[in-house]
C-alpha cells in the first residue's frame, strides 16, 4: 500500500511541475476578462484497492489578475461510496486556446460501506466524515469563446489516504 502511495505522489509531483513550467516555456500571459464557469467531470479514482468511477462538478470565477476561485464536488463509486466537495482556489495561466490551472482545495470527505464481519455479527454498516484536501491541475481547450473541453488530475487526500483521479471535464463559460 506505501509503494502505491509513493507511485501516486510522484506521479502527482510530476503532474503538476510540468503544468507549472509548461507556461513558463511558453511565454503564458494571464488571461484579461473576467468570468464564470461550470463543467461537469468524468474519471477515475485509483486507491490501494478497485479503480472507482468518479462523477462531479465544478463551478468558479476567474477574476482579472487571473485568479480563480470556486468550488467542487465529486461522487466516487465502486465497492464503496466516497464523496468530497469543497472550495478550490488556482491560478488560470492562457496560452490561446489553452487555460492551465494548477489548483488546491479544502472541503469535507465522506466514505460509507458494509462489511460482513462474522456469522454472528452479519454485516456492519460504516460511514464516517473527515477533513480533506487536494491538489492538481486541469488543461483546458477553448472551443469558443462559451464552451470548453479538457482534462484533469487531481490528488484527494483523506484521513491520510491518498487517491489519483485523472479525467475529462467540460463546460461551459459565462
Amino acid at each position: 500500500m506505501l509503494a502505491i502511495a509513493a507511485k501516486a505522489i510522484k506521479a502527482s509531483v510530476v503532474t503538476l511541475g510540468a503544468l507549472l513550467l509548461a507556461p513558463v516555456a511558453a511565454h503564458a500571459k494571464p488571461a484579461t476578462e473576467p468570468h464564470g464557469s461550470v463543467a461537469g467531470v468524468v474519471g477515475v479514482a485509483f486507491d490501494s484497492g478497485d479503480p472507482m468511477l468518479g462523477l462531479g462538478l465544478r463551478g468558479g470565477y476567474t477574476a482579472r489578475l487571473p485568479i480563480y476561485i470556486g468550488g467542487t464536488f465529486v461522487y466516487n463509486i465502486s465497492g464503496w461510496v466516497f464523496y468530497y466537495g469543497g472550495v478550490e482556489g488556482g491560478y488560470d495561466l492562457q496560452l490561446e486556446p489553452v487555460t492551465i490551472r494548477p489548483y488546491v482545495g479544502l472541503g469535507l470527505g465522506h466514505e460509507a460501506y458494509s462489511r460482513y464481519i462474522n456469522e454472528s455479527v452479519g454485516h456492519r454498516d460504516f460511514s464516517d466524515t473527515a477533513l480533506t484536501y487536494w491538489f492538481g491541475g486541469t488543461v483546458l481547450i477553448n472551443l469558443n469563446e462559451q464552451w470548453f473541453i479538457g482534462g484533469d488530475f487531481k490528488v484527494p487526500i483523506y484521513k491520510g489516504y491518498l487517491l489519483a483521479s485523472p479525467s475529462i471535464t467540460g463546460g461551459l463559460n459565462f
